[in-house]
């Protein structure tokens, strides 16, 4: 086994050797080291040693035997393909020093060895424990050491047979994705080194190869001086990360295709120089190299051939071909060319085809405006992390699937890789069905880039392994015509090593703009890039000129029930040029799913994965879904603020309907959609028809009109008692690739017609008894009690109906966002306040306005909270309550409501209001007026952390009721307020956070707690909210910045009435509700 510690100057002046390279603006800069002396430093604790022996980087394709698999293009399924994925022998030690020496060797001890699946991380396996940490690292050396005592380190072995087939042929290792430092073997001896975790690592190990057994050895430490690079907000795991495999190819092979073109100005010609990168291993050989290119309908628009002569070691040839009215690619028109490239002997025998996806865009920087195919773009991105909730880092082809038909179903046109490049399957994803794509280098040095005497921005020694990163990239990705810009990375400092690399991509692919979130307005990024830029700072930005747009590269903290306010940032975005969007931070969640000793599946976070280690606790859940996929509530307010259609200023007379319609795609029209109304009566349908969709271009608006029918009319002249709105949509027609025929893209609800107020008739039904007052005749009665002035109980012909007093409340269980702004210590003078309520007073009036006032003030904080309970002839109880604050300093309030327990057995929840999901006073436009029906499995959100949820706003009235529909009515009784309501099986104790319950982060972020959203309890009882307000979620950030001013609750003077009455069995809710029944 050749030495780790040692290279000499051949080794490192081979023409195998990447690691040093002089980059033009740098070469003064830019030290090789030559020799080590013997106590030179290990080469994984050594920066400027990275790689060795590795093939060069080269575009993502796969050398066929023949031209129908080079057309299909799935490698998996060619004889030059020899599957390695599967199960590995496997060795854990504690650090590199205790791993087998031998490992390698054929005869080497397997005595303590196991077994692990490849690819998968180590952790997911049984391995370690994965670590959770954004703004440390998870060990305490400085660079370039790496921790020596306690560095996992895994040794794999695997016998294989190749293929008689293979014998004389060129065989290559491939490993997709390996962290942090890898070396490979081959029966016993050495090929190769390489740091990168998210670029493959390939070596030629043809001259190691047996005949006929040979055994494939490889070793992977934790962490290396590679992991200053790759210290990204997510979580840490190791091992092989993506598909391993052999590959075979002739001795005179296509090692590179680069299909460099540039676009006319007026898009209709594109001048393709396309070169093509020869290697012969053997000896010099006549040859001919073509290439054929297919239309996206399959039709050859061009080809090409060379002969070369005695093709050399390595060789470039070159194809300038003109396209005439090339099919543009866009994310709204992903129309892909297919190249098929082919080298042949002289006898014309087939050596290989290659395939490559091609589309042609014109991509630039113009007058302060992201351009593609010379059209401003409006980015409505997210970024995401590669994590599946059982393999960690390992994320399947089916997974990937998902994640895009998400994407697309919910109007999301771009993904930032972040932060490393993705998978090459995904970005074949992107390239077919269409999404804009940042591509990152795999570089984040966050915790040396807090502060600027450590950040590596001006380490020029660092160069030569930031290159390496970013050329992988580069060289990897430079053909797929969804990567739109290039990102020197994340958050890994500032300055002129970066601006050495911004030179690089420039001068190597100049069809790109290349943007660095840190850089700012430097010269080295062409996109303003910030993260989390308050409302008013782009803003700013955009009042006045620009030579660059502003793109959010993360923005809407999605942590936990969060994404208030989103749409607040693009009402201003669409007002100015330069503000084209931005990439919510994230996709998707990055717990590992764990069982608990009750068999509960949840999510895990902080010090779940590792009970020693700091730990950044909940901080890697931000998610638009959760790790399995599923949509967090928030996803649909995402949809609706991104949704390409906007439905606007509608009028009605009469009958007719006049509304504009305007098509914020950028390329394509309304040709295969469809546009239904409904006429929705107390949120239920009562007619609908379609609306002609004329073809609206992109980019323009046009004025629509219908006609309701005469019967809609009627219904709304002849049932005044009920609301209604007018509910517009525009679905598919014509199914599209991951878009179903009805899918909605967009929608849009207006009021047409407000409810008839129904008065009612207050009654003189007051009684004392020793402990109480009640309101009410024998079949309803509402029972005070005399000493705390609560309601403690609804009787109905005799049963009880609450199992506890319906009381104030103020509180609300602290959501991931309220954690971050600390809430907890700023508002917690409200978390028990209604309880801690005293009584005043209770006092009586009586006759026409009968009513039973209870006065409560709080002995602490002053305020008072006045209270007016009346009862109607319809047995209904009528509820006003003032809240007035007092003399002192108060804090606002997170809610303003009331709170009730019932019986287990009323678990149904039937409303008029916006859902079908949870929604905030900030979050609540992707969810429609309408009438729903919801058990109480649906009426809540499981967050991997508890915290609030399952609120309903913009209530007209809610029913809560048993399986047979008997139970209790609450309705506003506010002339134009609507009260918010939520219905839980459990206590809000259940999912509320008090002093004790966490500690602090290791980034200093967020509080660190322990429990788990699967765990809430169901109890024997529901929980019933009724509430007046309660405040946003907020998520501009989740680590400081409140909920915006206008969906707070300042401490002042307000009311709050309602009405609560019970409603039996098989009762017409709505009826009843408006006083008909």
């Amino acid at each position: 086994m050749k030495s780790h510690a040692l290279m000499n100057t051949r080794q490192l002046t081979s023409k195998n050797v990447t690691s040093c390279r002089l980059i033009a603006s740098v070469v003064a800069l830019l030290v090789c080291p030559l020799s080590f002396a013997s106590d030179a430093p290990l080469r994984w604790q050594n920066h400027q040693i990275f790689e060795q022996n590795k093939q060069p980087p080269h575009a993502s394709f796969f050398g066929y035997s023949s031209q129908e698999k080079a057309l299909t293009d799935e490698y998996r399924d060619s004889e030059n393909f020899f599957d390695l994925n599967g199960r590995w022998q496997f060795h854990y030690a504690n650090n590199p020093s205790s791993a087998p020496k031998d490992f390698a060797q054929v005869e080497a001890n397997l005595a303590d060895w196991q077994s692990i699946q490849v690819p998968g991380n180590w952790e997911t396996q049984g391995f370690g424990h994965a670590i959770y940490l954004d703004e440390r690292y998870p060990f305490s050396t400085t660079w370039p050491d790496a921790p020596e005592d306690h560095n996992p380190t895994g040794s794999y072995r695997r016998e294989i047979n190749l293929p008689q087939s293979w014998q004389d042929k060129q065989v290559f290792l491939h490993i997709g994705a390996a962290r942090s430092a890898l070396t490979a073997f081959v029966n016993g001896q050495e090929v190769g080194y390489s740091q990168g975790a998210k670029t493959p690592a390939e070596f030629d190990i043809t001259p190691y190869l047996n005949q006929e057994q040979n055994l494939l050895a490889l070793q992977i430490i934790r962490w290396s001086d590679a992991s200053y690079l790759e210290s990204q907000d997510m979580l840490r795991v190791s091992g092989i990360e993506r598909d391993v495999y052999l590959y075979a190819t002739e001795k005179q092979r296509i090692s590179d295709i680069d299909a460099q073109y540039q676009m006319s100005a007026n898009l209709d010609k594109a001048e393709v120089a396309l070169k093509l990168k020869l290697e012969n291993h053997a000896k010099a050989k006549d040859v001919s190299l073509s290439y054929r290119l297919l239309s996206p309908q399959g039709v050859e628009v061009s080809r090409g051939e060379q002969k070369i002569a005695k093709l050399a070691k390595q060789d470039t040839r070159q194809f300038d071909f003109p396209l005439n009215s090339p099919m543009l690619w866009s994310a709204e028109t992903p129309n892909l060319y297919q190249l098929i490239v082919s080298l042949n002997d002289n006898q014309g025998e087939l050596l290989q085809a290659s395939s490559q996806h091609l589309g042609f865009r014109r991509v630039e920087i113009n007058n302060g405006q992201l351009l593609v195919n010379n059209k401003a773009i409006t980015i409505r991105g997210v970024d995401r992390h590669e994590t599946d909730p059982d393999t960690g880092h390992v994320v399947s082809r089916a997974s990937m699937e998902t994640d895009i038909r998400l994407m697309k179903q919910n109007n999301i046109n771009a993904v930032r890789s972040s932060h490393y490049p993705n998978d090459p399957y995904w970005l074949s994803l992107t390239d077919k069905y269409g999404l804009y794509v940042i591509d990152e280098a795999n570089i984040e040095s966050h915790p040396l880039a807090i502060d600027k005497n450590t950040q590596l921005g001006n380490e020029m020694s660092w160069l030569p392994a930031h290159q390496a990163r970013v050329e992988r990239m580069v060289e990897r990705d430079k053909n797929h015509p969804s990567i739109i810009i290039w990102s020197l990375g994340n958050e890994a400092g500032e300055g002129k090593l970066f601006a050495a690399l911004y030179d690089w991509i420039k001068q190597r692919d100049p069809s790109r703009p290349v943007q660095y979130e840190p850089a700012g307005q430097h010269a080295y990024t062409d996109i303003v890039a910030p993260m989390y830029p308050s409302i008013e700072r782009i803003e700013k930005y955009a009042k006045e000129h620009q030579d660059r747009p502003l793109i959010m590269i993360e923005y809407a903290h999605a942590m936990g029930n969060s994404v208030g306010n989103l749409q607040d940032y693009w009402d201003v975005i669409e007002q100015y040029p330069q503000l084209q969007g931005g990439f919510i931070w994230d996709w998707v969640d990055q717990s590992l799913a764990f069982t608990n000793e009750n068999g509960q599946r949840y999510w895990a976070y902080g010090k779940d994965y590792h009970p020693d280690m700091p730990t950044d606790g909940n901080f890697l859940n931000n998610g638009l879904v959760d790790p399995d996929r599923n949509p967090h509530p928030h996803l649909s307010e995402v949809k609706k603020v991104y949704q390409p259609l906007k439905l606007t200023e509608l009028t009605r007379n009469q009958q007719d309907v006049t509304f504009t319609l305007s098509n914020r795609y950028d390329f394509i029209d309304t040709l295969g959609l469809n546009l239904i109304w409904t006429l929705q009566q107390d949120g239920r349908p009562v007619a609908e028809g379609l609306v002609a969709m004329p073809q609206v271009k992109a980019d323009t608006s046009q004025v629509l009109n219908f006609t309701l029918p005469e019967s809609a009319i009627k219904t709304m002249q002849q049932s005044p008692q009920y609301e209604y709105q007018l509910l517009l949509e525009v679905k598919v027609d014509t199914p599209q690739p991951m878009l179903p025929s009805d899918h909605l893209i967009a929608f849009e609800q207006f009021a047409l017609q407000s409810a008839k107020p129904v008065t009612a008739k207050t009654i003189d039904a007051i009684k004392e008894t020793r402990d109480s007052w009640i309101l009410g005749k024998n079949n309803a009665q509402y029972l005070f009690n005399k000493d705390t002035g609560w309601l403690t109980d609804i009787r109905v012909e005799g049963e009880s109906q609450l199992k506890s007093p319906l009381i104030a409340n103020f509180w609300r269980a602290p959501t991931d966002n309220d954690l971050g702004n600390q809430m907890p210590k700023w508002a917690g003078m409200w978390q028990d306040a209604g309880q801690e309520l005293e009584l005043v007073s209770i006092t009586r009036s009586k006759g026409q306005h009968a009513a039973l006032k209870v006065t409560h003030q709080h002995p602490k904080l002053g305020f008072t909270l006045t209270s007016s309970y009346r009862v109607s002839d319809q047995a209904k109880l009528l509820v006003s309550s003032d809240f007035t604050p007092g003399d002192g300093e108060l804090a606002d309030l997170p809610r303003f409501g009331f709170s009730a327990r019932l019986p287990f057995e009323v678990r149904f929840m039937h409303y008029f209001g916006r859902g079908p999901e949870e929604t905030y006073t900030d979050r609540k436009t992707g969810n429609p007026v309408a009438w729903y029906a919801l058990p109480i499995e649906q009426t809540f959100h499981r967050y991997s952390r508890p915290q609030e949820t399952g609120q309903r706003t913009d209530v007209r009235y809610v029913a809560v009721t048993n399986n047979k529909g008997a139970g209790l009515l609450a309705q506003t009784t506010m002339n134009s307020e609507m009260l918010q309501t939520s219905l839980w099986p459990f206590a809000q104790a259940d999912i509320d956070f008090r002093d004790g319950d966490a500690e602090g982060s290791a980034s200093g972020l967020v509080p660190v707690t322990a429990n788990h959203g699967a765990e809430i309890p169901i109890r024997d009882f529901v929980t019933w909210n009724i509430d007046y307000k309660q405040m946003g979620v907020g998520g501009d950030t989740s680590w400081g910045r409140p909920v915006h001013a206008p969906y707070r609750i300042a401490p002042k003077a307000m009311s709050f009435s309602f009405s609560l009455e019970p409603i039996s069995a098989n009762t017409d809710i709505k009826k009843q509700a408006r006083g008909l029944q």
